[in-house]
């Protein structure tokens, strides 16, 4: 591998690292997760530049001895400042970068473009509400971590789902089924999913993010979308998510 590359990456955690320096995880279009050490970050040359959930084109430097790498400088293309400025939609790009986090797998330059047409659109309080990109951001991800489930039939007993069928949940398999192979309780709401959902996610499947973000849901349906949404992401990580355990999403 050479020592100097270029990439189109998204920043999806940063820590101190020492007095002047941060480590920096990123979500590369070319090179998947990888963590990078950038030196001046808290006080130097890249101070200021290297922000949570920024969007840019990074040079870094690779050592191919200890298989690290370093930041060299960055051309900023999506700064998020108004993600940061904003406590809701702080929170939610801080579930998107763990989710992803946690989850680690599918294709890089696929993962790259949902996250990073996200956090633009996070970013620009005209696109979209808050809460239908967080519900197009997971949804997105389920499928390009290959596990996007069949809506039209169940995935189990392969029964063809009627028109009005509320959908159910298997935890086994990761996704919705039909009631009689469903093993997660759903007769308090949770995991149930309604043929009106079911019609919008099949309907923005096939639309590009940014459009999808924009069809119009009522106050009532967003909300109960949110939650399957939020639900589903949990069971999916197999595990607790952190940035779940405030009020804000």
């Amino acid at each position: 591998m050479e020592r100097n590359l270029t990439t189109s990456a998204v920043v999806l955690r940063s820590r101190r690292w020492g007095d002047l320096h941060r480590m920096v995880t990123l979500a590369s279009a070319e090179l998947g997760i990888i963590d990078a050490l950038a030196y001046g970050a808290r006080k130097g040359k890249l101070s200021g530049r290297i922000d949570l959930f920024l969007v840019g084109v990074f040079f870094l430097y690779h050592n191919p001895v200890r298989g690290d790498y370093a930041v060299v400088d960055v051309e900023p293309a999506v700064a998020s400042e108004h993600i940061r400025a904003d406590l809701r939609r702080m929170y939610i790009a801080s579930f998107m970068a763990e989710l992803v986090l946690k989850m680690h797998g599918g294709d890089s330059q696929a993962l790259f473009n949902l996250l990073s047409q996200s956090f633009a659109l996070l970013d620009s309080p005209a696109a979209g509400t808050a809460d239908t990109i967080l519900i197009q951001f997971i949804w997105r991800l389920i499928e390009v971590s290959g596990l996007e489930p069949d809506l039209v039939a169940c995935p189990i007993c392969e029964r063809p789902y009627g028109v009005k069928e509320a959908l159910s949940f298997n935890a086994a398999m990761h996704a919705p089924c039909c009631a009689v192979c469903a093993d997660v309780d759903v007769t308090n709401g949770e995991m149930a999913l309604g043929p009106g959902a079911r019609r919008y996610l099949l309907y923005t499947a096939g639309l590009p993010l940014e459009d999808a973000v924009g069809v119009t849901l009522s106050e009532t349906a967003t909300e109960r979308i949110r939650l399957y949404m939020l639900r589903y992401a949990s069971i999916i990580a197999g595990g607790a998510l952190k940035s779940l355990g405030g009020s804000l999403l």
